[in-house]
């Protein structure tokens, strides 16, 4: 737990003021920049916004403290790799059955579902490498280094460990903009803050993100 009781040199109002800035940035590129260049396809900003991302965070830390306040080791990688594999099944289970869960009594329809819709859009497997690339890679790295890295330490400290826990998780649900699926996006945040918790690094929560969205995006694929 020795990660929440260092000081860290940002707080809520950074972690807000980063969310701003990116989508300044992504809105200024969607919407004067990349008309301009009609060849290039939407699949690009999305790569682009989770670059831009991982950019603005990594950057502010550095200026700030130290790269190493992001917390990639905490033991060794072999260890890393075991605890993500172990949290990305559990939180695999957890989201599928929540999905299904929220299908029932909500009747929520399964299309609204983000990583169903970015599935849906591909007609072949070269077609899915493009979703692949931002939600089961790009999208963990990014979402990892700002949600849990970056936003959760804040929010831990402003109110404590258990709030911080589920205001850090709403927060990562409410940027998603997925109405239906608020509460299911939420719980999969709880759970890769504790893994975070558990393990100290963001490594895990990296793997196990990529190994949810990877194994969801490739079952809708083939169904």
């Amino acid at each position: 737990m020795d990660i929440f009781t260092k000081q860290i040199k940002w707080g809520i109002s950074e972690v807000f003021g980063i969310l701003a800035l990116r989508i300044l940035v992504v809105f200024i590129l969607g919407r004067f920049i990349l008309p301009l260049f009609p060849a290039i396809s939407q699949q690009f900003l999305n790569i682009l916004d989770r670059l831009i991302l991982i950019f603005l965070t990594t950057a502010f830390i550095v200026r700030a403290g130290k790269f190493s306040d992001l917390e990639f080791k905490k033991q060794s990688l072999g260890k890393n790799i075991f605890y993500g594999l172990i949290g990305g099944a559990v939180l695999l289970v957890v989201a599928t059955g929540t999905q299904h869960l929220f299908k029932i009594l909500l009747a929520a329809d399964m299309s609204t579902n983000p990583l169903v819709k970015m599935a849906a859009q591909a007609n072949t497997p070269l077609q899915l490498a493009g979703p692949i690339l931002v939600a089961g890679i790009l999208a963990p790295v990014a979402e990892e280094i700002y949600y849990r890295g970056f936003a959760f330490p804040a929010f831990v400290k402003r109110w404590g460990f258990f709030p911080g826990i589920i205001t850090s998780s709403i927060f990562f649900a409410a940027v998603h903009l997925s109405t239906i699926w608020f509460w299911q996006i939420t719980i999969v945040g709880a759970g890769l803050a504790l893994l975070y918790c558990w393990t100290g690094s963001i490594v895990p929560g990296i793997i196990a993100h990529s190994i949810v969205n990877v194994i969801r995006l490739v079952l809708v694929y083939l169904s």
